[in-house]
């Protein structure tokens, strides 16, 4: 067996101190699970109301330039968090990089944020 450069984190649920002991990949996996939530709500929500409303359209979401951001944000890193996940779980070399390539997520989801901010 080849020397593992990964270590698996194992809590036992009991022990709240062991919650405080963050990694990387505790933190992508919680924001990947958060993000997943809301676009299944968002989802949800476009499907339900105009049942409820009678509607034979679609609802209309919520106008503000900050709402737009933010739901195109959770969808951009939500989708570039899973590429990475991809990656990481296919390729030999992305456990190594694990840390890095979550920063890049970030840094590109705050990056879109910002652009998709001025355009609109």
């Amino acid at each position: 067996m080849g020397k593992e450069s990964t270590k698996v984190y194992r809590r036992e649920v009991s022990n709240i101190g062991s919650w405080r002991e963050f990694s990387v990949p505790h933190i992508a996996f919680a924001f990947h699970r958060v993000t997943g939530w809301l676009l299944l709500g968002w989802v949800g929500y476009h499907l339900v109301a105009p049942m409820l409303t009678g509607a034979s359209t679609s609802v209309q979401p919520p106008s503000g330039k900050l709402f737009t951001v933010t739901v195109l944000s959770v969808l951009f890193f939500h989708g570039i968090n899973g590429l990475r996940l991809l990656v990481v779980e296919s390729s030999s070399w992305g456990v190594d990089y694990t840390e890095q390539l979550f920063k890049g997520t970030v840094v590109a989801t705050g990056l879109t944020a910002v652009l998709t901010w001025v355009v609109i």
